[in-house]
Order: C-alpha cells, then structure tokens, then sequence
C-alpha cells in the first residue's frame, strides 16, 4: 500500500483552511450574500433601507412587514457580521453601508 506523502496539516494549509471556513461562515446567510452582491453593483455608501429593499424584492415578498423585518435582521445580525468581518464598512448612526476592498475578495465565491 503506498504511503501518501501529502501532508495538509502544514501552517499554511491549517491558515488557509480557516480563512475558507471563515468566508463560507461568513456567506452562509442568503441575505449576507445578496447584501455583498448589491453593494458591488453601487458607488459609495448605500442606505441600509436600499440593501433591505432590494433583498425584499428578491425574496418576492415586498410587503411592509417583511420589509421591516429584513431591515431588523440587517441591522441588528448581517451588517455587524459583515463589518466585523472587515466586507464592508458600517455607519449604524447614518444607516449606510459601503463595500471594502476586503469585500470584493469574497465576492469570487459568489458565482451561482
């Protein structure tokens, strides 16, 4: 039986298995992936109520509940976690959002 001789436990390997972890974490929300995706597509800052609208209409529930909702989960959950992530920067106080270099990176693994 021949003997494997690759070895994956290297630093390099374990580093990069956890920033792939970490990105696939960090895409594993539906809504954290098409807040990235839209951000890619506008200059600057966006208002959070222009990322919660768009999901809104993607989700083809464009009601004033689920329009509430969306920004609730954006605010409080998805836009934190993409901005601790270093994807987009954050302004809470202005609601808006903008896309980081960081969060171009990501979007390669967005291609469905």
């Amino acid at each position: 039986m021949p003997i494997k001789t690759d070895d994956d436990s290297s630093p390099e390997s374990i580093d990069a298995e956890k920033a792939m972890s970490g990105v696939f974490k960090l895409l594993s929300h539906y809504r954290r992936r098409v807040a990235l995706t839209y951000l890619a597509t506008q200059a600057g800052t966006t208002p959070v109520s222009d990322v919660a609208d768009q999901i809104a209409l993607l989700e083809d529930e464009h009601t004033r509940d689920n329009y509430e909702r969306i920004c609730m989960s954006l605010v409080h959950t998805h836009l934190p976690v993409l901005a601790d992530a270093g994807t987009i920067t954050y302004d809470y106080d202005q609601e808006v959002v903008e896309l980081r270099d960081q969060g171009t990176d990501v979007l390669q693994y967005l291609n469905y």
